[in-house]
């Protein structure tokens, strides 16, 4: 019988105010499988998976206990072996892949910079789903969904003998989570690696993993209410939102073709589609963030320019996009009190700025010992509530919200998406909902809209969401 990959034996874990992130940790991993890292949204999966390929985030020291692999204490290993380990048998697909990806480099070169196995970048890229037409592109013209399944091609360029996923089914459609599975369960059983992977996809982990590392640091817990389609939510007729044409084209290809899109004030509409079908670049667009968008926008009675820079800054504050991957859009050297006071600044609140602070973390499910932290001490989780919190701050008009209970547990799912419901009701907020969750789409959304290659193909409510077999085919996977 082999030795373990990884062995962790009485880990604890503690940031720069003294309180446990990880608390007393002992686990073993072998080669040959697939294990589970499973917990609460911020029980510090993230933060394990990280000290087993040797990092710490700054605010984050070791009390106590070691984590070996392949036979060597990563937390104490010289930094010229460390580096030498991480390359050559470990590879890691960070929750957040596309920020770790150069978005201008193109996809054949990513994946040939590293690269010491036998496959190149078109075998790679089936091995995980995606056609060998995508080699050309670069980064930044793909969709959240494929720039994750990048990163883990990327990963698998390496002879590792170990490949730690966090959070390997966020934000994919049912059918690339499969396929997904179906690589971490062949290079597990056929290649003898060691995979180790979070989420928060129950089912899927079930199915898929050997072995469970289960963290229970105790978490606050915020009362859930699950609400049903037939609450009744007022809304107008008279769009908030109307798109004519909406087109964009990447590298001479086109990525959005003749988008027409309405959505009522205090409505709440669901995206759905397979991953790269045009749903990211949508919101984008809608954003204005996507260069070279055609066609027309109307946003409340009024026609706005197809980009951010050229719009007025209260329509920019009115329409606010909360994306699928948030680090990148998070300063790292603010605090998160900071960095949700900063919207309350522009718009005058300075009274009592830092009660609305607390308030805010408290509706998505933080506290207060939350506002003194910086990104880096967060787990993708709490970034991504703190994503919200910071959208909420601007009291928009119009919210996008893309995949944002993806990288969530199912509590907390529920509570983020019953206080964005909330805001919807109380304040007439427009929100879009982009998920592969059809069920989440069945119970908060008023309709569903179906993205496919990159354009709408229909448009239904929730009851033949529920009848409809294609979509069910679809959620099944």
């Amino acid at each position: 019988m082999s030795a373990p990959a990884i062995v962790m034996d009485a880990v604890t874990l503690v940031n720069i105010n003294g309180d446990t992130v990880l608390r007393d940790v002992s686990a073993s991993v072998p080669l040959g499988a697939v294990t589970a890292v499973r917990g609460a949204s911020g029980s510090g999966k993230t933060t394990l998976m990280q000290a087993a390929v040797g990092y710490l985030p700054p605010a984050i020291r070791r009390r106590s206990g070691s984590i070996t692999v392949l036979g060597q204490d990563v937390l104490a290993l010289e930094p010229g072996r460390l580096r030498e380990l991480r390359r050559t048998r470990i590879g890691f697909v960070g929750q957040d892949p596309g920020s770790a990806l150069h978005p201008t480099m193109r996809v054949r070169a990513l994946l040939s910079e590293l690269a010491s196995g036998p496959d190149g970048p078109v075998e790679l890229l089936a091995r995980v789903g995606l056609s060998g037409d995508l080699a050309g592109r670069r980064v930044g013209e793909l969709s959240g969904g494929q720039q994750r399944r990048v990163a883990f091609a990327r990963a698998l360029s390496r002879d590792a003998r170990i490949l730690l996923v966090d959070e390997p089914f966020a934000g994919l459609d049912p059918v690339a989570r499969r396929e997904i599975a179906g690589v971490l369960r062949e290079l597990a059983d056929h290649d003898g690696m060691a995979i180790v992977l979070s989420g928060h996809q129950h089912e899927q982990l079930d199915a898929l993993a050997d072995h469970d590392i289960r963290l229970d640091r105790t978490a606050p817990v915020h009362p859930v209410r699950r609400r049903t389609p037939a609450d009744p939510v007022a809304v107008e007729d008279i769009p908030l939102l109307s798109c004519r044409g909406i087109a964009v084209r990447r590298a001479g290809a086109a990525v959005l073709a003749d988008v027409d899109f309405d959505a009522p004030r205090g409505s709440i509409t669901a995206m759905i589609g397979e991953s790269g079908a045009g749903k990211t670049t949508f919101a984008r667009a809608l954003a204005g963030l996507e260069p070279g968008t055609t066609g027309s926008i109307r946003f409340d009675g009024t026609t706005i320019a197809p980009t951010a820079a050229r719009r007025p800054e209260n329509i920019c504050r009115s329409i606010q996009l909360v994306p699928q991957d948030p680090s990148s859009t998070l300063n790292p050297r603010r605090t998160v009190a900071e960095i949700i006071a900063r919207p309350l600044t522009r718009r005058g609140l300075r009274a009592d700025r830092d009660h609305t602070v607390e308030a805010l973390l408290d509706a998505v499910g933080l506290s207060r010992d939350h506002a003194p932290r910086r990104p880096a001490e967060l787990s993708g989780g709490q970034r991504q509530r703190v994503s919200i919190a910071r959208a909420l701050a601007h009291h928009p008009t119009l919210l996008i919200c893309d995949e944002v209970t993806s990288a969530l547990d199912p509590p907390t799912a529920t509570a983020i998406m019953n206080i964005l419901r909330d805001t919807a009701t109380t304040h007439a907020t427009t929100l879009i909902i982009i998920t592969h969750d059809l069920d989440l789409a069945a119970h908060y959304c008023h309709r569903t809209v179906e993205f496919r290659s990159g354009t709408i193909i229909s448009t239904e409510t929730p009851p033949e969401i529920a009848a409809d077999p294609e979509l069910g085919q679809l959620a099944a996977g």
